[in-house]
Parts: C-alpha cells; structure tokens; sequence
C-alpha cells in the first residue's frame, strides 16, 4: 500500500470529513424526522386524550346519559377539559392530567362509585370566565316559557319573564341582576361536598360593610363558623349542570309537545307521558316496557283515537322511549333526580339554599327573596291570549317593597291602596289577576319558610290556615293578637274572657272545653247543641236539670229524674234500663207504651198482670206467668209442669188430670181413647193435637 503523496494528503482529509459530515447528517436527520414523527404522535395522542370522544367514550364511560345531554347542552362545542382541567398552559394540563391516572383502578374495573360527580374541577377564573366575564355587562333576557297543562286538551300555557342578566361593575337597577352574586364578594360555608345545604354567608357590599346572615332553623357556633373552610361564590355554585343538564321530566315533554314531536291530539298526553317519567322503577328495562302499554290504554278509553291516529301513537311512544333514556340510568337507582341542577329553583333547592326567609342576621335582616332580584314578576297567558306587556325599564317601587322582608310582609300589607298599581286585591292561582300568579301562589316551595323570621303567635291551623294574611293584620305586621279583632262575639249572653277556653281555629261554632268536665256527658244531641241553648241567662251556677232545656209532657209523666228513661240522642226516644223494671221489659212488654200500663204516674204501681190484662172467666188462680209469657198473653199460654205444683187447681176432675199428669213434674202418656172435649183441662188449658 503505497503512502499518498504530500499533494494527496489534504484531499483525503477533506473527503473524510465530509464523510464524517455526512453521516452526523444522516444521524441528524434521521434524528430530527424521529422527533418531529413522535412529536406528531405525541400531539395526536395529547390531542385526542383531549378530546370529548376519549373522555366520554375511552376512559368516563360512567354515565352514558352523560354524553347526549352534554350533546344538547349550551357548551356542547367546549372541550371536556376545558371546564374540567381549566384553559391553563401545557405543562399545567400535563400535570392536572397525570393526577388523574389514580383513577385508573377504577376504569379497569369498573369500580366507579355511583351517581358520580366530578372532584376536578376547575375554579371559574380558569374555566368558565375565559369566556364569560361578568364584569361586563350582559343584557337582560326576555323568556318565554311554553308549557302544557294536564288535562285532556293538553292546553297551552305561556309565561314570559325577563332574565336580569346584566351585571355591570356597579349594582344598577332595583334587582341588581342575576350575576350580582359574582361582581360582589359572596362568602359561604356549606355543611355538604355538593353545597346543597348552606347554613352561613357573608357578603360585602358597595360600601364596605360586611353582613352575616345564619339559617335560623340550622345555626352554627361561633367556633364552628372560625373553623369552617368559607367558599367564595363564583360561576358554577349556580351554573353546575350547564354542561350535563338533565331537564327535568316535564319540561322535557312540554318542549316535545311545543315542538311538534308528541301529537296535542293525543287526549291527556301530557298527563300519560308524566305519569310513565315520573313512576318509580327498578331498571331501566321496567320502565321501557311500561311504555308499550300506553297503545293498550289509549285503546281501551279512547277507541276512535287509536283507531284514527295510530301513527301519532306511534310516535308518542317512541319520543317517550327517548326521554326515557334522559331520566332513567343504566345504572340501577339513578336518576336525574342525583344530579341537582342550582341555576333554578322549581325542582330543587337551588336560589333558595340562602334565597329562603331563614337566612338572617342579628337584627333580624333576611337575605332578599324578592322575586324581581333576577327576573320581573312571571306573567302567564292561555292558548290564544295576547302577549303581555313586560316592563322594559326600571319602576320606581314603593320603600317598602325594597326592605329586605317584604315578601314575608307583602302577606299582611296588601290593601286597597295596592290597587293603583297592581289593580284588584284577589289573591289565588288561576292568573285572573296580578294577585292570583299560578308561577308564584300555584306552586309549592317546601326550602321558603317567610315565617321565620316572625314566628306566627296563633297556629295556622283550620280557618286560619285559609284565611288572608290582610284580612286580619290590615297592613300591620304585628296586629294585637285577640280573636274579637276578626270574630265578633254574640252579645249576650258568653262565657269567660278567653275565648280559646272553648272555641278552636277549625270553627268558630265549634267548641272545645280543653280540660274543663261539662257536668252533663256532651255525646249525642248535648253534642251537638249549642251552649246558649242551655245557658240562655245564667253562665255560670247553672243548676243541671234537663228541664231547663227539655219540657216534660203535662199528664202523665214517669218519675223525678229524666235521665232514668231519657238518653242525650234524642229527648223523645224514651229506654228504661231493663235492670230498673220490676218487670223484664221482653217480648211484647218490650214494645209496649209505657203509658199503657202507668196510667196514674202519682200511683204506686203493683207489678201485677190483672193491672194490664183481664183473665177469662173460669180461669185458675195464681200467677199468671205459670203459664203465660211476654211473648203474648194469650197465643203464647202453656202449662208448666215444673210450676204445677204451686197452682192451685181447685176445681172439680182434679183428680181426673192427675191420671196422665203428676203434679211432681212427670206427664204420664195420654190414654189413646183420651177424651179431651170432655176433661176439665180444657176449660182452661187449650191442648194442642
């Protein structure tokens, strides 16, 4: 091998660099093409482990249901994790997402606990308000509600409300809108993990002072409030379901109704399709099954409908399987009833856990429960009915619907000069009148207690749990609590200064003597009469004698003491005690007039049967119940053997009965050519054949 020459010796130098050159390249590049593939990888795989199907679909299959109402909700366009891990850099998301692989176990094997809530979320200030910012002002909303009533023409019902969305930097406007709640600082202590039960708040307003209110019915201790971890409100304390909203059953079918999908024609189809969301069932498969009864009801109470609109049927069922799935889980015992949505306040609690009349301070101040604080006053109209008209702006309201009580009060208040603005005072629930709101006197709100903060001193209880607040307080809020102030007391003659001594709030005719013992046993007719009946001029000494109230017969009359034959159920309907009478009132004696027999009542009675009945001629002597008994003293007559001894038989042939008969108690058998025509038994004794 020969050496390369001086000249060659630079030119090999150069190619083995080059060389070298070239293979770093290739290195390098085949290097970089490998990160730039993994690093495509990587993001495809970050990506789609972002991504609502592996969320939904890969890794929190836990409630399918989930995924259909995240599909019908308001954000159904924002990522999964963009609420759940919050809009934060990547490296934050690498680490919020490693610390979700504890959950792993759980996945594999299925070892969710359920109904699941999320544990992750994020704060507001990293999720929700990098879209919404309530410090900007919002519009306010006008609504209308379309609902349907259960009855058999499905009729229509149309509320309309104005939503006070607006927020603002400063409070403006009389309710201060919805989202006062998130511009202000809001302070809670909640004694549950979802905040459902709110015992504490505080807030601080405007002007620098801080208010605390308490739930009267459920308060803390100064040292329970200290160590409590104290919550500041944001955005979903309220808006908790808005990405999984489960509607409740109604609402779902009156937006299938309003839509066109379930036919109105349909008799009581809203009462059949609630009645089938609304039962309780074991599984999921119970409740579709009882949906394939409905075409069997339809045809049994509605035969023309079934057999002219069998398509409508149809239809109705297959929409009711739908909604089915929305409210009845796979997973036995769960429901949309598990997953409270806080943004309301007709299904659950939601406003009300502090927007309840419990929550108060020291003075007695309740935290408002106005209905115009986040909408106007809900007017509902009938199918047909012309719009109503809402106010666009701010009313200047009287001071006193401004104080925090004033739904509590609002009760009492009402008077003719409400009718100015608010026209006629009759309350009730039909919407003939501003009054009579069925979106605010014809639902039930179980969380509102508006007597806390002033405990009612009489019972609402009978008539007064019917009558109007204003009917008795006339516009003050603590009247002078006495019953002549709204009842007015016969003249004269009464009885006592009490008058809850005796009568009850369930009727004021009615009495109740408490533990007072009416001398005279008050059942029967006593019951039911009157007091004046009796008491007409003396109230009290009252000698207790039934003939200041009853008046005897003239002539004749039986005895000194009416209650030996009279009883308090009727004072004409006489019964003597059998165990009183000499003789036993039986039989015909039972029936008989007491007068037939005391035809003198002066007369001392003997208890003998001559007095009443005339013996024949001829007849024995003796007592005549030997033979006769009260069953009839003349059918029923019969020879007792037993007695024959005792009856003196003075008369002549005797001795001839004495053949057959032993006056010791033994009847010997007839002779067969017995003459009975011709004994002298039958002068008295009929014989029978």
């Amino acid at each position: 091998m020969t050496e390369p020459t001086e000249n060659e010796r630079p030119k090999k130098v150069n190619e083995n660099r080059r060389r070298v050159v070239r293979r770093t390249l290739i290195t390098g590049g085949a290097f970089i093409v490998g990160f730039i593939i993994f690093g495509v990888i990587a993001i495809q795989v970050w990506e789609y482990s972002n991504s609502v199907s592996f969320c939904a679909n890969a890794c929190h299959d836990v409630h399918p249901e989930e995924i259909p109402a995240f599909q019908d909700s308001f954000h159904a366009n924002v990522k999964c994790t963009e609420c759940h891990m919050g809009r934060v850099g990547t490296i934050r998301s690498i680490l919020l997402k490693a610390g979700h692989f504890r959950h792993l176990p759980e996945v594999i094997f299925d070892q969710y606990e359920r109904p699941l809530e999320s544990e992750t979320m994020r704060p507001a200030n990293e999720s929700c308000e990098l879209c919404h910012w309530p410090p900007a002002f919002h519009g306010d909303t006008v609504r209308e509600i379309v609902s349907f009533l259960p009855d058999e023409e499905n009729t229509e019902k149309r509320t309309y409300l104005i939503l006070k969305t607006g927020a603002g930097t400063r409070e403006v406007g009389l309710g201060y809108g919805v989202h006062w709640h998130v511009t202000a600082p809001v302070e809670y202590i909640a004694t549950d993990e979802h905040g459902r039960e709110i015992p504490w708040v505080r807030t601080t307003l405007p002007d620098g002072r801080t208010v605390e209110y308490q739930d009267v019915s459920n308060p803390l201790s100064p040292e329970e409030i200290e160590q409590a971890e104290k919550h500041l409100m944001d955005c979903v304390d309220c808006h908790n379901r808005v990405g999984h909203p489960f509607p409740p059953p109604e609402d779902l079918i009156d937006m299938a109704l309003a839509e066109g999908r379930v036919s109105r024609e349909l008799p009581y189809a809203k009462k059949t399709m609630a009645d089938l969301l609304t039962s309780r069932y074991e599984t999921r498969e119970d409740a579709l099954a009882s949906v394939g009864l409905v075409r069997e009801e339809y045809e049994a109470q509605y035969p023309e409908v079934a057999a002219a609109k069998p398509e409508a049927i149809d239809q109705a069922e297959e929409v009711t399987k739908e909604l089915v799935t929305r409210v009845v889980f796979e997973e036995p015992g769960v429901t949309w009833e598990n997953f409270p949505d806080h943004s309301g306040h007709k299904e659950f609690a939601g406003c009300f856990r502090c927007h309840n009349g419990k929550h108060q301070t020291e003075d007695g101040e309740t935290i408002r429960l106005h209905c115009n604080i986040c909408h106007s006053v809900p007017v509902s109209v009938g199918e047909g009915d012309r719009v109503p008209q809402l106010p666009v702006a701010s009313i200047q309201e009287p001071a006193s619907h401004l104080e925090s009580n004033f739904m509590a009060d609002h009760r009492f208040q009402a008077s003719s000069a409400c009718e100015s603005c608010h026209g006629e005072i009759e309350f009730g629930s039909d919407d003939s009148s501003f009054c009579a709101n069925s979106s605010c006197h014809g639902l039930a709100w179980p969380e509102v207690d508006l007597d806390a903060a002033f405990a009612h001193p009489i019972p609402l209880e009978g008539g007064h749990a019917e009558v109007w607040c204003h009917d008795c307080h006339e516009g003050v809020r603590q009247p002078v609590f006495e019953c002549a102030n709204c009842h007015e007391p016969p003249t004269d003659p009464h009885f006592g200064e009490e008058c809850e001594d005796c009568h009850t709030p369930f009727g004021w005719d009615q009495v109740d003597l408490g533990e007072f013992q009416h001398p005279i046993l008050l059942e029967g007719a006593h019951a039911q009469a009157s007091c004046i009946d009796c008491h007409a001029e003396q109230v009290e000494g009252l000698e207790y004698v039934c003939a200041n109230c009853h008046q005897p017969p003239t002539e004749p009359h039986f005895g000194p003491s009416c209650e030996d034959c009279h009883t308090p159920t009727s004072f004409s309907e006489a019964t003597l005690p059998p165990e009183l009478h000499p003789v036993p009132l039986e039989g015909a004696h039972a029936e008989a007039d007491c007068e037939s027999c005391h035809t003198d009542p002066d007369a001392d009675l003997d208890y003998i049967c001559a007095d009443c009945h005339e013996p024949p001629e001829n007849h024995l002597e003796g007592s005549c119940d030997a033979c006769h008994s009260p069953d009839g003293f003349v059918e029923s007559a019969s020879f007792l053997v037993g007695l024959a001894p005792e009856i003196p038989h003075g008369i002549a042939g005797r001795d001839d009965c004495l053949l057959c008969h032993d006056p010791d108690g033994d009847i010997q058998p007839a002779p067969s050519n017995h003459d009975y025509e011709n004994e002298q038994c039958t002068l008295c004794h009929k014989l029978e054949d």
